[in-house]
């Protein structure tokens, strides 16, 4: 099937429908859903009445489910990357590191995005409501995986292999929640933490 080109029309509206996409999560990061009105989005994203649903038609709720749907494709393939970083080729403890603070990485990339998670997952009326639960859980499935085929090659020793890796999962997520919101447990910079916490969680598998 010939595709049709693209014209400066359809650049043009695809480019307005991120613009209200981007000025939208910005508003529900910072005053949450219901305290961000069709009025406060049309003022904040300088757009019209009507341009809003025209993108839009089911308006508010729409755009909420459009920025979790389109969040989640682009960080299910961005921790797929990740993953494939754990292979025997380095030192665990390397491995560990790039994986874990990659995480961190692209899940503080989007601020807005996760704090809109955690004030606003409740509006979600998809089943993309799960999917950051979902990213974690296919990720600790995959770093079970590595972590057993490591132990098998004699780098560490046989434990639960689940467990170690919701211990090293935890750690990104402890320092993901520190920058979030006003529980910091971490309390000094973050690389240097991450690299502390995977070097002792190693020396705690050797044999």
């Amino acid at each position: 099937m010939k595709r049709i080109p693209k014209t400066s029309r359809d650049f043009q509206a695809a480019e307005r429908r991120e613009q209200i996409l981007q000025g939208a999560k910005e508003l529900f990061a910072q005053h949450g859903y219901h305290g961000t009105s069709i009025r406060a989005m049309h003022k904040h994203i300088g757009i019209t009445d009507g341009l809003l649903y025209h993108y839009f038609p089911g308006g508010k709720q729409e755009i909420l489910e459009t920025i979790v749907k389109e969040a989640q494709e682009s960080r299910f393939q961005q921790m797929d990357e990740l993953i494939k970083g754990i292979h025997p080729g380095q030192p665990l403890e390397v491995a560990l590191y790039q994986f874990i603070s990659g995480m961190v990485t692209k899940m503080l990339g989007d601020r807005d995005f996760l704090k809109i998670m955690l004030r606003d997952s409740e509006q979600i009326v998809s089943g993309d409501k799960h999917f950051m639960s979902d990213m974690v859980l296919q990720r600790l499935k995959d770093l079970t995986a590595a972590l057993a085929r490591r132990a098998a090659a004699g780098e560490i020793r046989e434990m639960d292999f689940e467990a170690a890796a919701r211990q090293v999962i935890s750690v990104g997520l402890m320092v993901v929640m520190s920058q979030v919101t006003a529980i910091n447990l971490v309390q000094s910079d973050l690389d240097g933490y991450l690299r502390k916490m995977v070097t002792f969680t190693v020396s705690l598998w050797r044999k």
